[in-house]
């Protein structure tokens, strides 16, 4: 999937080879997720990531819609809002500089869970389901590196929810 044909507002500035591709290694070697990575493995995660640029009131993603790509955050900031049973949104959660969204759906395969939503002039760096699975034929250490990361990332999360709830108990 190319975001941004699919979706108003996205603005391709480079992708992969095309792109200064140390640019991107940079950018990836500054997100909270990958910092540690060697710097090998940086180089080959970047030949299948894409950066995009967003508008301020962009929707990057939408709750309930199939999900095709993770963002990784490199400038600005997005909104995750959940609606609830009566149909309004809320925003959980402001994410910022170095932060995932939308990691959920390129493991699971599921729909959206929340829409994301930017705050501001934003720059993300996609990493599509299709160039996963790309990495998991090519590069497969790679890839288990990647989950490995994304799985304690959820785990976090989830954790961190889980205590959350216990207050409304």
């Amino acid at each position: 999937m190319n975001p941004d044909q699919a979706l108003p507002g996205f603005r391709l500035v480079g992708a992969g080879t095309t792109f200064q591709s140390r640019d991107i290694c940079d950018m990836v070697s500054e997100s909270q997720l990958f910092a540690d990575l060697d710097w090998k493995d940086i180089e080959a995660l970047a030949a299948y990531l894409q950066c995009y640029e967003v508008s301020a009131g962009t929707t990057i993603f939408r709750e309930g819609e199939a999900g095709s790509y993770m963002g990784l955050l490199v400038k600005g900031e997005v909104g995750i809002l959940k609606t609830d049973l009566d149909g309004t949104p809320h925003r959980i959660v402001s994410v910022g500089h170095g932060k995932t969204i939308g990691e959920m759906s390129i493991i699971d395969g599921e729909k959206r869970s929340a829409t994301c939503l930017a705050s501001q002039t934003s720059i993300l760096l996609l990493l599509t389901k299709d160039n996963y699975q790309r990495i998991i034929r090519e590069k497969p250490t790679l890839a288990v590196q990647i989950l490995a990361r994304l799985a304690k990332l959820m785990s976090q999360r989830l954790r961190s929810v889980s205590g959350q709830l216990v207050e409304f108990l």
